[in-house]
């Protein structure tokens, strides 16, 4: 009877042993590919990379790779140490996508500046989840960082003799928990639904004030935003060329331009953003779009991009609003081609009312981007 139970605990131990073995073994990193443009048109490099944290700055990711309107795709397969909700934290300067088991978790596939979304999903240790993340890359910096929080260490004698919950502080996601290949690991398990979180607070911007018009280097790049994404959610509607106010405001950018002389404003009625945030509605396309075409053909024309909000709430916060606004509509333009020497984004927030701010019918005037051309150096 001691022989059947000695032999049977042995039997035990090597069992364990072996699927602790399973769980420890080392990963190789992620597949990555990268492409020319936005939208993987043609394919330049090949290589394996530990994990998905990268910021280039302004610098190519490698040889032979431009700095800018470039995409690359990464994909393996994801083994967590420890089972419970994780929370995936996203830092992306322009567009990211990401899949664990073909689900799509976030999706920001837009130009923008740098922001962060977050995300939890309930994950199983030992498991191993399909991964796959697309990034683009528009104008100026690059960023594509993807980290995980693990999920909280329950407590116990081990953290403070239980006197409280360890929470782990967020992290890229090591190399021993990602496999080019499908790892010898038990069968993937279904993904249970998604829950958005919101990210963590972070510090005000600094307060930015207007200076005269000069020529830029760059597009100042705007503070990062933060996001609460759904994981499903739809990607962002694109901008429709079949708006009736958009081909208004089309056409009566076309009459005015080219009148545009040193010095004077033109407002796009149909430049109009998300209420309070950063965000362009549909119908600024086709105006943008207009002034684009305008900007290619008037290379001495430079602008000073104006962001204007009304006095409702907090004026340093109304600053910023605007700033970030005049500095997306910015975005966009060197996105299409515009130089962002010939551009300079400014916000004056609630200080240069066209209208009375006491009257809710006229108030919305005050919300406006305005566009002063000045003439410089073909």
């Amino acid at each position: 009877m001691n022989r059947q139970l000695t032999s049977a605990i042995s039997v035990g131990l090597l069992s364990l042993a072996a699927h602790g073995q399973a769980q420890r073994s080392t990963g190789d990193g992620v597949e990555a590919v990268y492409y020319a443009g936005s939208n993987f048109e043609r394919p330049l490099l090949r290589r394996r990379e530990p994990t998905v944290y990268e910021h280039w700055s302004r610098l190519g990711p490698a040889p032979g790779i431009p700095a800018e309107n470039f995409s690359v795709r990464w994909t393996g397969w994801l083994v967590p140490p420890v089972s419970g909700r994780y929370l995936l934290h996203v830092s992306v300067d322009d567009g990211m996508r990401i899949w664990l088991n073909d689900r799509l978790l976030v999706n920001a596939w837009q130009i923008q500046p740098a922001s962060r979304f977050s995300v939890s999903v309930q994950l199983q240790a030992g498991q191993a989840y399909k991964l796959r993340v697309d990034y683009f890359q528009g104008p100026e910096y690059t960023r594509a960082r993807l980290t995980w929080q693990l999920p909280p260490v329950p407590a116990s004698w081990r953290n403070v003799w239980g006197l409280r919950t360890t929470v782990p502080d967020p992290e890229p996601i090591a190399q021993r928990y990602l496999f080019s290949r499908q790892p010898a690991l038990p069968t993937l398990a279904r993904l249970p639904p998604s829950v958005p979180v919101p990210s963590p607070p972070r510090s005000a911007p600094k307060r930015i004030v207007p200076s005269p018009l000069r020529p830029l280097a760059r597009v100042r790049q705007p503070p990062a935003k933060t996001h609460l994404l759904h994981p499903l959610s739809p990607a962002r509607p694109q901008f429709s060329h079949d708006s009736s106010a958009s081909r208004r405001i089309d056409s009566a950018l076309t009459r005015s331009a080219p009148q545009l002389q040193t010095g004077q404003a033109v407002v796009l009625p149909a430049l109009r953003f998300e209420q309070g945030r950063a965000v362009l509605l549909p119908t600024a396309q086709v105006a943008l779009d207009s002034l684009v075409a305008l900007l290619q053909v008037q290379p001495a024309w430079q602008l000073e991009v104006q962001g204007h909000t009304d006095n409702q709430g907090d004026k340093a916060l109304n600053r910023q609003l605007s700033q970030r606004r005049a500095e997306v509509v910015c975005l966009y333009l060197t996105a299409h081609g515009i130089a962002a020497r010939r551009l300079r984004p400014v916000g004056y927030g609630g200080t240069h009312p066209i209208a009375d701010n006491k009257d809710p019918s006229l108030r919305p005037l005050n919300r406006r981007v305005v566009f002063v051309c000045h003439l410089g150096r073909k």
